[in-house]
């Protein structure tokens, strides 16, 4: 959620703690509301690989295989807050992508459109326990910076993306949200997609909730 709401996660546990069935109706309501957000952003996830390669397992078992159902019952969402990020912020609900390679489909090219920069290979010796010789094993090293890609390919960056790119474009969710704060992260295929063209009622909608709640627990417990 990019919208800020002061006094969110107090509220949450004051409503836990002196008006459950109040805190309980709150989540359902707001669950209720996410729900078609994410059915949406699911539909814009292929069930086939976007590359024929990306189905197949890597050569190194680290890069996440392609699976289209994984990656559509990924999608989901949460009304529990979730954990301080860098900024400090915490989502008091949030949708994401649990499966790896829907987040991949979600967000590759976001940052840099045609792609990680292929890290450049360097020739190094790796001593060997030959002392005799002194020989060393000579190979070819890439640099271990997760800002590179690792392919030997240097246009591999740019080929991913605009493959994924025939199925679905990054999107930008940014002006369609209503209140909050502007965020690069707030792009993507499937789940920002789907919460761009909501144009922001959804948004405006899940504050109201938090903010009906908030003057129903006021009136409970007799602020009012």
């Amino acid at each position: 959620m990019p919208a800020q709401v002061k006094g969110g996660l107090a509220l949450r546990k004051a409503l836990k703690k002196f008006t459950p069935d109040l805190a309980k109706e709150t989540q359902a309501e707001m669950a209720s509301l996410l729900k078609p957000i994410a059915t949406k952003a699911k539909g814009f996830i292929p069930r086939q690989a976007p590359l024929s390669g990306w189905g197949k397992a890597s050569g190194n078992g680290k890069f996440p295989i392609w699976d289209g159902s994984a990656a559509r019952s990924g999608v989901g969402y949460k009304t529990t807050p979730s954990k301080v990020n860098r900024a400090g912020f915490r989502a008091l609900a949030r949708i994401q992508n649990a499966s790896a390679s829907g987040a991949i489909y979600e967000t590759a090219g976001r940052v840099n459109t045609s792609g990680r920069e292929q890290a450049k290979m360097r020739e190094v010796v790796i001593p060997t326990y030959r002392r005799d010789t002194g020989a060393g094993e000579y190979r070819y090293m890439t640099s271990t910076n997760k800002k590179y890609g690792k392919s030997n390919n240097p246009e591999a960056g740019s080929i991913f993306v605009q493959a994924i790119n025939q199925y679905g474009r990054i999107v930008d969710a940014n002006d369609q949200t209503g209140r909050g704060r502007r965020s690069r992260k707030m792009k993507g295929r499937a789940i920002f997609r789907a919460w761009a063209e909501d144009g922001g009622k959804t948004n405006a909608a899940v504050l109201k909730a938090i903010e009906v709640s908030r003057d129903k627990f006021n009136k409970a417990v007799g602020y009012n």
